[in-house]
């Protein structure tokens, strides 16, 4: 009586064992989102107004919120729901332009685009922006702090990137000495051989004015302002998409009207802020 207890006991958990296998594998294969009812339905439609060359998804997640634009301050205007399909146009941040089935256009954050599908069901997975989008950033901000032969100076720039390799820069620094301080003012053409690289060189020339101011306490002398011819090397390395670190040293040769000209040397180390 006892063996058949026993027996019964090893079949009835052998059945809740299998019980429980059957319904993890339905529960593991859910109807994928290209197989949904949305998907069916809506899948064979296309905007009249599509652009050229736009990759098409489908959203695997309950609902997908579409904004107005690509920023904290834009607000949900569509709410795209799971199986409908979505056309990909173009990134800007972290955000994903996109188009509707409707022709609608808004905004996606790019972390709420984790569940979206191809037409064979494979996931398409949404670059988040790196170090390389900061590459391709046209504008910075740079802040400098360094030795301008001996005095200390603090200097800003604003840049432009034209291409992949050169860009431009407007310059200017505030220089504090013993004897005297300075302002000079620039315009200097930046050339980078090898923008992909991590640690980056770039090479530099430019012109600009250099306006000298004695101390007066020492020496009693008018200003001077001079003209400066700019050459120097640099290397960037980026600590983010946004932040990058800059080490620089820069010669400039000052036109000045007396019977020899001046020669100064200047390092400097900063950081740029990519917009």
């Amino acid at each position: 009586m006892s063996n058949l207890a026993l027996l019964l006991a090893g079949l009835l958990s052998v059945s809740l064992a299998q019980a429980q296998t059957d319904t993890e594998e339905q529960a593991s294969g859910e109807t994928p989102v290209t197989e949904s009812f949305s998907a069916q339905q809506f899948g064979d439609r296309a905007p009249q107004q599509l652009p050229f060359d736009t990759e098409k998804v489908f959203v695997g997640a309950e609902f997908l919120n579409l904004y107005t634009g690509p920023g904290r301050g834009y607000v949900i205007d569509q709410v795209v729901e799971y199986g409908e399909p979505l056309w990909l146009l173009k990134r800007r941040t972290d955000w994903v332009k996109v188009m509707t089935r409707t022709g609608k256009m808004g905004w996606a954050k790019i972390a709420d685009l984790d569940a979206v599908y191809g037409a064979e069901g494979e996931r398409v997975v949404v670059p988040a922006p790196g170090v390389d989008d900061a590459r391709d950033r046209g504008v910075r901000f740079g802040f400098t702090y360094g030795d301008f032969e001996g005095a200390n100076s603090l200097g800003i720039s604003l840049g432009y990137r034209f291409t992949g390799n050169l860009s431009a820069e407007l310059r200017a620094a505030q220089t504090i000495g013993a004897y005297s301080d300075s302002q000079t003012y620039q315009v200097a053409l930046l050339h980078k051989p090898f923008p992909e690289w991590r640690l980056s060189p770039y090479f530099m020339l430019g012109t600009g004015i250099n306006i000298t101011s004695p101390n007066a306490t020492i020496v009693a002398t008018e200003d001077r302002q001079d003209t400066t011819m700019l050459s120097g090397i640099g290397v960037t390395t980026h600590l983010s998409r946004r932040f990058a670190l800059r080490a620089e040293v820069a010669n400039h040769y000052l036109l000045t009207s007396r019977e020899n000209n001046q020669e100064i040397v200047e390092w400097k180390l900063g950081f740029d802020v990519f917009m």
